[in-house]
């Protein structure tokens, strides 16, 4: 629990307070790896050094960041309530919509679980001249083709490592192994 996040929610009315930690609540209860922070004057929530979500009390509403994109995800929904480039405001005469934010939380989770780790511009630049943009794209190489692009070196392959990346020789290792089991 972050002391600063503590007085920045200590500092509203306690219907705010009472709001705010509820959404702190719900953010490390769907996403306990978030890492929580006060930035942009606001409650925000990093995963993998990715922006996750934001959240603010006002005067009269609770701000909810979601990024362009989140909120973009859900604008049927969101239709209703106030917006603005990337916020969207929850009056605080209402109840919180939590079932709509924990699935904004969730999608966000796995928008940003798909991203390629925070590395250097010559190891992106590689993976993007291959079309690799999202984590997900990448074990469709193997590691010896990714360390022969000019650019992706071994610190860039560790990230991936340490991101859970299985690359293709790998994946093809555990499907022998799970046939080999199977055969048994």
């Amino acid at each position: 629990m972050s002391d600063d996040v503590q007085a920045y929610i200590d500092g509203f009315p306690a219907e705010t307070q009472s709001r705010l930690e509820a959404l702190r609540a719900l953010v490390h209860e769907t996403c306990p790896a978030a890492i929580e922070g006060l930035n942009y004057g606001l409650i925000g929530y990093k995963l993998f050094g990715h922006p996750l979500v934001y959240f603010g009390g006002f005067k009269q509403h609770i701000g909810l960041y979601a990024t362009p994109e989140g909120q973009e995800a859900f604008a049927d929904e969101f239709a209703r309530y106030k917006q603005g480039k990337g916020s969207v405001q929850s009056p605080l005469a209402e109840p919180l919509p939590i079932d709509l934010i924990t699935r904004v939380i969730e999608q966000r989770v796995d928008v940003v679980t798909d991203r390629l780790p925070q590395m250097g511009r010559p190891a992106l630049s590689a993976l993007e001249s291959i079309g690799v943009t999202r984590l997900g794209q990448v074990r469709e190489h193997s590691e010896t083709e990714l360390r022969a692009l000019h650019g992706l070196g071994p610190k860039a392959i560790r990230m991936l490592r340490e991101r859970g990346v299985r690359f293709r020789e790998e994946e093809k290792s555990l499907e022998t192994t799970h046939q080999l089991g199977k055969n048994s």
